[in-house]
This record gives structure tokens, sequence and C-alpha cells, in this order.
């Protein structure tokens, strides 16, 4: 009988484990990261350790596991992030090339304000006939709702997410417009932030959320003790504008 020239090629997944809770990571998940032989771990040079890998520790376990950090630095220089990220896809390539499946981890989901969608094009255009597949998980914006006791969405009623808001009459239209606004990564204008929504009568129809699903969450339900406050990163505001029926 002929040798096979070639190995099978391994599978890319992308799989989100959740908000920081191991218990809130699905079934799916773990079954796919217990039988990857490879975790690829995106983080950056100044995190000390990946929280989706702490989870997964957890959760899994990462014993005979081969795991690999993907380094990337934190800035907004678009050419100097697209080499780091082709640097990166090579060791992903390099593994699924010799037959691996690798698990691509993400805090939250793979495709909801993740690195992993960077990495699909990279990995598909670098290997012919690779296969992708997307495990969803619970995002940070679900984990606030449900720790804050807050609805998304009722009925017919409109959301929408918010990254880095950079001004106040952006907030304005925003609340004006939407049944839910939420506001992520609102660190660098928090005051500018709280001021409005008071000025709006709506402090009483908003929630902070600091690291939702992690050990040191935060839920303050009265806003305005966040003024003056430097607050996490990994924070949001949840603001129902319109009145419950």
């Amino acid at each position: 009988m002929k040798e096979k020239d070639s190995k099978k090629t391994g599978t890319f997944y992308g799989v989100g484990v959740g908000p920081g809770d191991p218990e809130l990571i699905t079934l799916k998940a773990l079954r796919v990261l217990k039988a990857a032989p490879s975790i690829a771990v995106p983080k950056s040079r100044e995190q000390r350790k990946s929280l989706a890998l702490t989870v997964v520790e957890k959760a899994v376990g990462l014993e005979g596991k081969e795991v690999f950090e993907l380094v990337l630095p934190m800035t907004r220089d678009k050419e100097t992030l697209e080499r780091a990220r082709q640097e990166a896809s090579k060791e992903i390539i390099e593994r699924l090339s010799e037959g691996k499946d690798v698990a691509f981890i993400t805090v939250g989901d793979p495709l909801f304000y993740s690195t992993f969608s960077y990495f699909v094009p990279l990995v598909t255009e670098g290997l012919a006939g690779v296969r992708v597949e997307v495990v969803p998980g619970v995002t940070s914006v679900s984990a606030a709702a449900s720790s804050a006791g807050m609805p998304i969405a009722k009925a017919d009623e409109r959301v929408i997410i918010v990254p880095s808001i950079k001004n106040t009459k952006e907030i304005r239209v925003l609340l004006r417009g939407f049944h839910t606004v939420v506001l992520m990564k609102i660190s660098n204008f928090m005051d500018e932030i709280l001021d409005t929504i008071e000025e709006l009568g709506l402090t009483e129809r908003s929630v902070f959320v600091s690291r939702a699903g992690w050990p040191d969450q935060e839920v303050v339900k009265d806003i305005r003790k966040l003024k003056g406050r430097k607050v996490d990163y990994f924070s949001m505001i949840i603001v129902r504008p319109v009145a419950e029926e």
C-alpha cells in the first residue's frame, strides 16, 4: 500500500470561554478544548496571564496540552498590528499543517470584539482548505445584564452596543434613539458619561458593571458614586432610557 504523502490538516477553532466564570463555559467549548492538542492564547506583553487561559485551566485543565502564546502589541497602529498578527498566524498554521487541531481561546465570544476575527482570513489565506469552526460563548454584555438584573431587550425594542464613546453629543443621540444603550470601554470618558446621564434624568435607569463574570466583579446601581473615580478597562454602563411598562 502506498504511504500517504500528506497529513490531514487540523481544524482551526475559535472558542469562546465566556466572561470569566468557569461555570459559564459551554458544553461544546468543553468538548472541543478537551480534544484539542494545541491551545493558542492571544495576549499583550503587558498582561501577566491570560484570563481566557485561567478559565480553561479551571474548567478543563492543561495537562497534556501544548499552550502557545500569541503576543500582540497594545497599539492602534494598523501596520504594527498587522505585522504582529501575520507572525502569530504562522505559529497557528504550522501546527494545523502538522494535522493538529488548534483551539484559539477568547474571553466572551470569538466574533464579538475579539482578536480571533482578524486571524481567520490570515489562516485561511495561508493554509488552503483549512476548516474553521467557531464555538460561541457568553458575552460580557450578557453577563453584566444578568449580574445587574437588567433586561437587554423586550419585544421589538432596539439595542445598541457602543465601545469607546468619544463625546457627550453622541451619547445624547444614542440615549434618545434606542431602548437600551450599552456603553463599553468607558474608562477614559467616565465623568462626562456620568454627567450626561444625570442631565438627561437617566441615573436611576442606569447600572455600572465592572469585570462581569470575574471573581472581583462589581455592580453599582447608584452610578453617581463613581464620579471622579478611575474605573477598570473591563467596565460598562447599561442604560434603559425608556421607563418599564
